[in-house]
């Protein structure tokens, strides 16, 4: 091969050796073929084929090489081309079929269900230890006292009013705090009884609104 026909555009040296031009572009970028094996620069430059050639049996991986005979014709250079295979995309592999026993699902399900019912009692445990929730009885307890000692300071205080009353109106002290008693204490008895059936109607347990 004379030393003009040894110098190939990328196209024509591609065909050469069975790759795409692409390839040949892609051996100068990695350095696979440099140096000597390059006839001017960018993307005009040529190709001298024979020190190409020789740059590509040293450069590529031992699967991608040149036949042993190192001829650099169209029929020789089946193992670069075969680095194509390499651009190939892989079919993608089927999944595995996943069979589940129902039975296993449904002992998996049961499962879930109790440690949601254990992880509730426990935070419930912990919020009236805390002191954020109190038992029904406790809470009927505590208004029942609260409501008594409501009832008490207004009782305590009737003398006082009966007093300001009887100078007010002219009439006896005793009168009218008898008057005033009486009044009170039938709309304590009847307060006490409405509060009682309230009480009753609250339910052992409320939704807990809060997050």
């Amino acid at each position: 091969m004379s030393l003009a026909a040894d110098i190939m555009t990328k196209s024509a040296f591609a065909a050469h050796v069975g790759v795409s031009a692409g390839r040949i572009s892609q051996y100068i970028a990695e350095r696979k073929i440099f140096g000597d094996a390059l006839e001017g620069e960018g993307r005009n430059a040529k190709i001298r084929a024979s020190v190409a050639v020789e740059q590509l049996r040293k450069t590529l991986d031992p699967s991608q090489r040149f036949g042993a005979n190192g001829a650099a014709t169209r029929s020789a250079p089946a193992p670069v081309a075969s680095e194509l295979s390499f651009d190939v995309p892989e079919k993608p592999k089927a999944k595995p079929t996943v069979i589940v026993d129902p039975f296993i699902d449904e002992v998996a399900a049961e499962k879930l269900k109790q440690q949601k019912i254990t992880t509730a009692r426990m935070e419930r445990e912990e919020a009236l230890e805390l002191g954020r929730y109190m038992l029904t009885d406790d809470a009927r307890r505590e208004m029942v006292k609260a409501v008594a000692e409501a009832f008490k300071v207004m009782e305590q205080a009737i003398p006082e009013m009966a007093k300001a009353i009887a100078a007010q109106f002219s009439v006896s002290t005793h009168d009218a705090t008898h008057v005033l008693l009486k009044a009170f204490r039938d709309h304590r008895a009847k307060k006490a009884r409405d509060f009682a059936d309230a009480a009753a109607e609250l339910d052992e347990h409320v939704e807990d609104e809060q997050q």
